[in-house]
């Protein structure tokens, strides 16, 4: 086969890709718009049946976001638990990273942490909360800590999974390259562990997420977890779907902005090498 034949193979590829992935887009964004428009006519119609203190109408809670979100304070408590959030995946996803490896490549590692990490797994989160506010007061230091110790474990299970289910045959041929230790771990194991960790990410942060709630719901004096207490003390469910509403939207923004296009992007190579090894 002459090169030209085989470039314009390789550019037909490309394109055939590029249009596949944009219409599995499209289809996945109308299924998406359609599930959240048939759940918002059915709160509407459930909450025609129901008092506006137990049940407002969606369109009373989108009024009421939109007035929240006209105040600075909305922001600066949305941020103070943004931030702490962040601190905690920060910390509790390099340290379930870490034993995550250790497990999935030793068997030694996997004898002596996995006992631990399914111990810390079982736990429930309000645990962490209750003991770290308990240990260190009621401040930021206690919050980080519990998300933590509680995204930990998590992420530790999924990237342990992870390596057992990676291709060793690809480890072999590194060492056969006398490719170092390094070499093997940055260019062979984590590439394909990629999928497993921005699964774990999403897993944790989720964890993170109710974690921080409770704690700022139990003892602190900022953060969206210690506004919904505050109006739940006063009775308001308009505020507390609102508050609701506004959590929610920052998680689904964080995972359609940040999260999808890093995993389109680190895993833009798997429907390439799958089509061309099929032609092959």
């Amino acid at each position: 086969m002459s090169t030209t034949s085989l470039e314009s193979e390789v550019v037909y590829d490309s394109a055939s890709i590029a249009r596949d992935r944009r219409a599995r887009f499209v289809r996945s964004l109308t299924r998406r718009v359609f599930s959240v428009l048939a759940l918002l006519v059915l709160w509407e119609i459930v909450s025609l049946f129901m008092k506006p203190t137990i049940l407002p109408s969606p369109i009373a809670v989108l009024a009421q976001l939109g007035e929240n979100l006209a105040e600075p304070e909305t922001y600066a408590q949305l941020g103070v638990t943004l931030v702490r959030v962040i601190l905690g995946m920060i910390f509790g996803v390099a340290a379930g990273i870490v034993a995550g490896l250790i497990m999935g490549l030793s068997k030694l590692g996997e004898d002596l942490l996995d006992t631990w990490v399914l111990i810390l797994f079982t736990i429930p989160a309000v645990v962490y909360g209750i003991l770290c506010i308990l240990w260190f007061g009621l401040n930021d230091v206690a919050a980080v800590i519990a998300i933590a110790v509680g995204v930990m474990p998590s992420i530790a299970i999924n990237i342990w999974q992870g390596t057992k289910a990676i291709d060793r045959d690809l480890i072999h041929m590194a060492k056969a390259f006398r490719f170092g230790r390094r070499s093997v771990l940055f260019k062979v194991v984590l590439p394909q562990l990629i999928p497993y960790i921005l699964a774990a990410l999403r897993y944790g942060l989720a964890i993170a997420w109710k974690i921080v709630t409770i704690v700022e719901l139990i003892g602190l004096s900022s953060g969206v977890g210690y506004m919904l207490s505050y109006w739940f003390g006063n009775f308001s469910m308009i505020q507390v779907l609102a508050w609701t509403l506004l959590f929610t939207v920052t998680m689904l923004i964080i995972e359609f902005a940040i999260l999808k296009p890093i995993e389109s992007r680190l895993t833009r190579w798997r429907p390439a090498a799958q089509m061309q090894r099929g032609a092959a």
